[in-house]
């Protein structure tokens, strides 16, 4: 038995025991024949296997029996990069700022690559400097990575199913339910005040509700009636002036709040998408690339400006607006979205459990107050089925990412599976939604749906159903009442693949049935 980098080699197995690293890397420890370790490479972290693979069998008769060879974060970051780089180049003819592969690249890096690279440069892992906890390691963080490039490549395989089958029928015309403005200002003049009102009273102390209350959710939930309310006026009416100062208003009361980020960042990709839409522009232009530039520095910080804001800690607030700025100042306390995926991935095997989708059972629980029914199955409960007393998902409110929901339920078939139908459901949508005018309920509600995907690859598949219905109940107002007969029209638009699809003139009877679709009735 040799000691090695603080632990034992034994020549004879090939195994090294009770080994430590101070920071993410890997080290690859050679063995010579007579049992010595005759080399470490690489002399910095990483290396392709290749370039060890003929020092491991060089090193002795046993050859690739005798080594150890540390999972190595950078052979799996360099995997990403290239993923990444394949999925830009196919896809990228086919994409556009509204695109859901556009969303799940941004979640990917945001949430992936980035805190993989943070982690290799030397950034604390999770639970790192927490005392009686288990930290993640590299061996977690690199299956972590694989995975996660593999639910991106069949999530692109999901998208390049819908283009196949959407480009099949592209040559038919489409039939589309007309938005009717007098149902959206019907709907906001009843939801934006009293949303508006309950806002502010709970923002000023006016309305006071316990977390035992029934109230307390409901209440919640109309406070958010208003950004619902002012997407749809935009929507419908354009960038007025009156619509923008209330957004402005509402969206920085929103942004000092302290906590619910996601409420700041998910119109903006609302507002970014309809613009770029009316347009007719694929791509952010440089005034959009700016701002979220500036939106991207802020947010990490955005909790603790809020939270001195309320606080009223006038210095606070601009010292920590300077250090958002400042390169020297990097926020350790970020999205380590990475990490929690990476520990789930471990506690779920250590469960031995598959929910086989009972996870997603707890939405038909969501409405009744939990007040009313304290037992009630919640949103999170599997998190204290894989929980441990060092890792307490339950406790601290972590998440698994909808690629860890999907092992949770399925195992390694889900990581395949639900990334492929849900990049097929998602694409379907947005081509039959995005290829016609702009005046078309389905493409008013694709772009609800598309600002909250970057909330579901994060939360899971649940918060499709939370963020758009729960959240935003104006926008299902409105699409009950379109779906009333007589109160707005469907008409047939031009094909897909005409070049005046997406002009306001459409196919109106008699001359839609004399074309490929539905008989006439």
């Amino acid at each position: 038995m040799l000691a090695v980098s603080g632990g034992e080699y034994n020549g004879s197995t090939g195994i090294v025991s009770g080994f430590r690293r101070s920071a993410f890397g890997s080290r690859l420890l050679v063995p010579a024949a007579d049992g010595r370790v005759a080399a470490t490479w690489p002399p910095v972290p990483g290396v392709y296997f290749t370039f060890a693979l003929p020092l491991i069998c060089a090193s002795g008769p046993l050859g690739l029996r005798s080594y150890l060879l540390v999972d190595s974060i950078l052979l799996n970051l360099l995997f990403d990069a290239v993923v990444l780089i394949a999925v830009v180049v196919i896809m990228f003819r086919r994409m556009s700022f509204w695109h859901p592969l556009a969303g799940y690249l941004l979640f990917h890096v945001f949430s992936y690559t980035m805190r993989g690279w943070d982690l290799y440069a030397g950034a604390t892992p999770m639970y790192g400097n927490t005392a009686n906890f288990e930290v993640v390691t590299e061996a977690e963080i690199s299956r972590a990575l694989l995975w996660a490039d593999v639910a991106l490549i069949f999530f692109v395989f999901g998208c390049l199913w819908a283009h196949a089958r959407f480009g099949r029928t592209a040559q038919r015309p489409v039939q589309r339910r007309v938005l009717n403005p007098r149902i959206i200002a019907a709907v906001c003049t009843v939801c934006l005040p009293a949303g508006l009102y309950v806002f502010l009273s709970i923002k000023s102390g006016g309305i006071a509700i316990g977390e035992d209350s029934a109230a307390t959710n409901y209440l919640s939930v109309v406070a958010m009636w208003p950004i619902g309310c002012l997407t749809a006026l935009i929507f419908t009416y354009g960038f007025r002036p009156q619509w923008l100062i209330l957004v402005a208003l509402y969206l920085s009361f929103v942004a000092l709040q302290g906590y619910h980020r996601f409420m700041l960042v998910l119109p903006l990709l609302f507002f970014a998408a309809y613009y770029l839409q009316a347009r007719r522009r694929r791509w952010p232009t440089l005034t959009i690339l700016i701002g979220a530039v500036l939106v991207a520095l802020l947010f990490p910080r955005l909790k603790m400006i809020g939270a001195a804001f309320q606080q009223g800690e006038t210095a606070e607030v601009v010292t920590q607006l300077k250090d958002s700025f400042d390169r020297n100042k990097k926020f350790e306390e970020g999205e380590n979205f990475l990490d929690q995926f990476a520990a789930g991935l471990t506690m779920t095997d250590f469960a031995e459990k598959k929910f086989l989708g009972s996870t997603y059972l707890a939405i038909i629980t969501l409405p009744v107050p939990r007040a009313w029914w304290a037992n009630k199955p919640g949103l999170a409960d599997h998190l204290v089925d894989i929980s441990t007393s060092t890792r307490q998902y339950n406790v601290e409110g972590r998440i698994l990412t909808y690629v860890g929901e999907a092992y949770l339920n399925y195992g390694y078939a889900g990581i395949f599976i639900v990334p492929l139908l849900l990049g097929f459901g998602l694409t379907t949508f947005c081509l039959r939604a995005t290829t016609g005018p702009m005046d078309r309920l389905s493409r008013y509600l694709y772009l609800i749906f598309f600002m909250i995907l970057v909330q579901v690859f994060r939360d899971g598949m649940l918060s499709l159903f939370v963020f758009t219905i729960v959240h935003n109940l104006p926008m299902l107002f409105i699409w009950i009442l379109h779906s009333i007969p007589g109160l707005a029209p469907k008409v047939w638009d031009l094909p897909p693949a005409d070049p005046m699809a997406l002009e306001h003139g459409n196919i109106t009877p008699p001359f839609a049935p004399q074309l490929p679709g539905p008989p006439r009735r």
